[in-house]
Formats: C-alpha cells, sequence, structure tokens
C-alpha cells in the first residue's frame, strides 16, 4: 500500500458498501411462513443486534458471528488459544444488548485439511469461551475445504432468552439518560484488515515486541504460553475480545428481579461497539442524539494504528471500539449508581455521555468525531 492516510475502505473494507449489500440481503428475504402469536415468529425490534421469536410467554434470540480477519494473524503465529474466546464474545455480546441472556452456542468451523492438534486447541478456547459466558455448547460443524478455504475460519451462533415484554430496544431513550461505558480488552474481533495492513506498513514483525507501552487500565494481555520476555505485538493485536456477560446479565437479571441497583426500566439500551464504532449507537433510537463528552482512555494499539498508518480520527472511531466495547444508555438519576455497581466487577466502567435532543448523531467532545448514519 502506498504512502499516505490509510483507511478500512481502502485496506479491503467498505463500510458503506457492506451496509447497501447488507440491505440488499435483507430486502431479497421472504417473509416468515410463521404469523403472530406462533412459536417461532419473528419479533421485529430496532437495533438489530439479535434476531427475536417468540416462544410461548418468552422470547428467544438468535445471533451469529465470527472472528474475521483476526484469524489471520492467529494462524500465522499458530496461536489459537483465544479465537475461540473471540468467535463466543462477538455472538454473546450481541445478544446482551437486547436483553436476552445467552444461554447456549454452536460453532462452525472451515479448515482446508484436518489437524488433530488444531482442532484440540480449538475445542479448548471454546470450552473456555463458553464457560466464561454460562453457555452450553450444544454441539457444531467442522467442514474440510480443501480448495474453497486456504486457511482455518471459524463462526458461531449463540442462543439467548428474555421473558415476554423483557426487550430492550431504546425506545425508551429520553433527552438527560446517561451513557455508561465498559472498557475493552483490546481491539477485539473488527478491523483487522486495517490492522494488518498497518502492520505492513510498520515493517514490524508478529514476534517484535509492541513498540508502545502494552499495559493498559481496565484490561490485562494474555501472554502466549511459555512467553514471558516483553509483551510483542502478535499478543497485544491477539488479546481475546472481552464477554460482558458478566457484569451486564447479571445486572438486567437483579433489576429484573427487583434487587438490582436499578429498576429494570431505568436501562433504556445496550449497544455492542463493534465494527462501525460509534456509529453503532445510531441503531438504537430514530431521533435522539448520543454526545460522548468523557470518552474512555485510548488504548495505546489504536494511538499506534492512527499514528503508523496515518489514520483519521474519525476513521479510527468509525472502525475500531476506541476503548469502550459496550455502552448502556440508563436513566439520569441512576446513571452514577448503575455505573459504580458495574465498574464494581468490571474496573474503569464510567459515565462517558448523555442522550440529547440534538437530532440523529453521535458528537464526541472531539468535534471531529460525528455520524449521522450507521
Amino acid at each position: 500500500m502506498d504512502d499516505g492516510p490509510m483507511d478500512y475502505a481502502s485496506s479491503g473494507v467498505d463500510i458503506d458498501s457492506e451496509s447497501k449489500a447488507i440491505s440488499s440481503l435483507i430486502g431479497a428475504l421472504s417473509t416468515s411462513s410463521r404469523g403472530s402469536g406462533v412459536i417461532g415468529a419473528p419479533v421485529p425490534l430496532p437495533g438489530g443486534f439479535g434476531g427475536i421469536i417468540e416462544f410461548g410467554d418468552s422470547r428467544l434470540a438468535l445471533a451469529t458471528d465470527g472472528v474475521g480477519s483476526k484469524l489471520q494473524i492467529a494462524n500465522h503465529l499458530g496461536r489459537l488459544e483465544g479465537v475461540g474466546i473471540d468467535c463466543v464474545a462477538m455472538n454473546v455480546n450481541d445478544l446482551i444488548c437486547v436483553g436476552a441472556e445467552p444461554i447456549a452456542f454452536v460453532d462452525y468451523i472451515a479448515v482446508p485439511e484436518t489437524i488433530p492438534s488444531v482442532h484440540a486447541a480449538l475445542g479448548s478456547s471454546l470450552s473456555e469461551a463458553c464457560s466464561i459466558a454460562r453457555v452450553t455448547l450444544a454441539g457444531g460443524e467442522t467442514a474440510t475445504l480443501p480448495g474453497i478455504v486456504k486457511e482455518l475460519d471459524m463462526s458461531g451462533t449463540a442462543l439467548g432468552w428474555f421473558p415476554e415484554g423483557g426487550e430492550i430496544t431504546g425506545s425508551r431513550l429520553a433527552p438527560g439518560d446517561v451513557i455508561v461505558g465498559l472498557p475493552s480488552s483490546g481491539i477485539h474481533s473488527n478491523g483487522y484488515t486495517l490492522v494488518r495492513a498497518v502492520l505492513d506498513r510498520s515493517g514490524l514483525s508478529l514476534d517484535s515486541p509492541a513498540p508502545f507501552e502494552a499495559n493498559h487500565p481496565g484490561r490485562e494481555i494474555r501472554r502466549f504460553p511459555g512467553c514471558d520476555g516483553e509483551v510483542s505485538i502478535g499478543e497485544v493485536l491477539l488479546n481475546p475480545t472481552r464477554i460482558y456477560v458478566d457484569p451486564i446479565v447479571d445486572l438486567i437479571n437483579l433489576c429484573r428481579s427487583g434487587e438490582g441497583p436499578c429498576d429494570i426500566g431505568d436501562i433504556k439500551a445496550i449497544a455492542h461497539i463493534t465494527g462501525g464504532g460509534l456509529s453503532n449507537l445510531l441503531r438504537l433510537h430514530e431521533s435522539l442524539g448520543w454526545h460522548i463528552s468523557d470518552p474512555l482512555p485510548v488504548s495505546p494499539e489504536f494511538d499506534w494504528i492512527a499514528e503508523v498508518g496515518e489514520v483519521q480520527i474519525k476513521e479510527m472511531h468509525r472502525t475500531f471500539n476506541m476503548g469502550m466495547g459496550m455502552a448502556l444508555a440508563v436513566s439520569g438519576p441512576v446513571g452514577e449508581v448503575v455505573s459504580s455497581w458495574i465498574a464494581e466487577r468490571l474496573p474503569g466502567t464510567r459515565i462517558v455521555g448523555e442522550i440529547r435532543d440534538q437530532g440523529h448523531k453521535v458528537t464526541h467532545v472531539d468535534s471531529r468525531v460525528s455520524f449521522d448514519h450507521y
């Protein structure tokens, strides 16, 4: 890639084109054959973080996602210990956003050839992830596809549930509600096409010591087995995606039972900050705006990506989580107590902004960062 400013589109992923393609796909899909009131009937909800269907007096939520091109780094290094965590996290974190408790997971693994040690590493990682997420690993599929896939690919589907009427959608958001930000563990599982392009430009190898201080408040770098020297850039880039089941599902369940730090109605919206960055917030309300006045600290790898790739600050906030992996919007009067309750379980959590009647857009204390569409 030539010198000069880099962005996600020039590295190979155009978010706007991807959104148009998804809209075309959805437009071509037929409606469900199951009508309202029947088990399996669709329940339309805004946001799109999970698909919802009726199931008696409960609702089932489904989410499907994969690890993406982060796997290319894991494949190159032969370090697969964390990719099962990434796969489960990307799915269960989406389910949380509709107020669902994840309960089960199935995986899909595609490989060009069968290598027992690879499958053992993946199985161990998936088992650990399901334990963290408190879900049952209910099955999966492994496909050996020489000629179709050239290296390991991995995705999965998570199932969750919530009681009828218990959805959290953002529809009750109001000006003055506050935004609580939960810290990420790093890059998570989005933006790696740009990350790899920046790495190529830097001239560093994945085994090189990280060219920045890898320690960062609210996260710990998972070291590769047998590595105890300087943290490598590969270890930073492969740090597993944080799973937010604990504390968010616990918060929701306690509030539903009347034993939490606020009423369940005070939890207005939840957003998983993945591909699209802060623009994900716009998925949760058709007219209100989100203002980030006191953002969480930016992880050092993001500063390195921006510097080496000459990536514009707005592009960084549209491609990456920039230190905030999950955001909750709660009623203003309970903001501090909810933030403190979560921070006891996930240090670094705090109020980062508020909901404003400013039009349908995301604004930021850095005026260069603003979004008016997802």
